[in-house]
């Protein structure tokens, strides 16, 4: 049975969407807003959000854009209905990180479709990246525990392994890098430094520092991380 959490502040849509989700199998929450969307998080995190783009308040692209940037929800697929005369596009949608778009008013039976699509996608994820190393990371003593093998870093290495991993599977320049853990003006700073600090960090963190496996580049595009990340520090905020 999949959690699937629906945000809509329209409590006829709600129930329409109950009606054909329970239905279907799915154990369903509710909520009317972002806020209460977010509130309902810090008990239990769904398999799956879909959510309206008109919420009073933050609405429904803003909370896909702040969803993303958690590790517990960063990969949980996100379903966005809009109205017909929504200002988002489709490719705003996909901008902020939401997997699918569907205009109201639609059909039950391709809302249902597309559920179990991204539900589809969502289990063929996790079982591909099971295997991926554990990487936990802890504010405040600058350590990070690798499949619980704790790792002492410095400060400059913390922050540039915490800013890496704040956007799993993210490609991050060395601009990028230069300009926000070191706070270069972008298009300045060197770029041997960041370099040489990926180096140290591939050394603590990797069994095989010459063939890297959480720590991966791509020729000319960039770092990214690859593993299951967790933050031990609050997960969600609401400002």
């Amino acid at each position: 049975m999949s959690k699937i959490l629906v945000v809509d502040n329209d409590a006829e849509v709600l129930a329409m969407i109950e009606q054909l989700l329970v239905r279907d199998g799915h154990d369903l929450w509710k909520a009317r807003s972002a806020q209460a969307a977010i509130s309902s998080l810090e008990s239990d995190i769904p398999d799956l959000f879909v959510i309206s783009a008109s919420l009073t308040g933050i609405d429904g692209v803003a909370l896909c854009r702040k969803l993303r940037l958690f590790p517990d929800t960063a990969h949980v697929p996100v379903i966005i209905l809009a109205e017909r005369d929504s200002v988002y596009t489709v490719a705003d949608v996909l901008e902020a990180g939401g997997d699918d778009s569907l205009r109201k008013p639609f059909a039950l039976r391709e809302l249902a479709a597309r559920v179990r699509a991204q539900l589809r996608r969502s289990a063929a994820y996790h079982a591909a990246n099971s295997e991926l190393p554990a990487l936990r990371l802890q504010p405040g003593t600058s350590s990070v525990f690798v499949d619980n093998r704790e790792i002492m870093l410095t400060q400059v290495e913390y922050d540039l392994l915490h800013y890496l991993c704040s956007a799993p599977n993210q490609l991050h320049t060395t601009s990028d890098l230069l300009t926000n853990v070191w706070q270069y003006p972008y298009g300045t700073g060197d770029a041997a430094l960041v370099r040489n600090h990926v180096r140290n960090l591939r050394r603590k963190l990797e069994t095989d520092p010459e063939h890297p496996a959480i720590i991966q580049s791509r020729h000319g595009r960039g770092y990214v991380v690859r593993a299951y990340i967790e933050m031990d520090e609050p997960a969600l905020r609401t400002h």
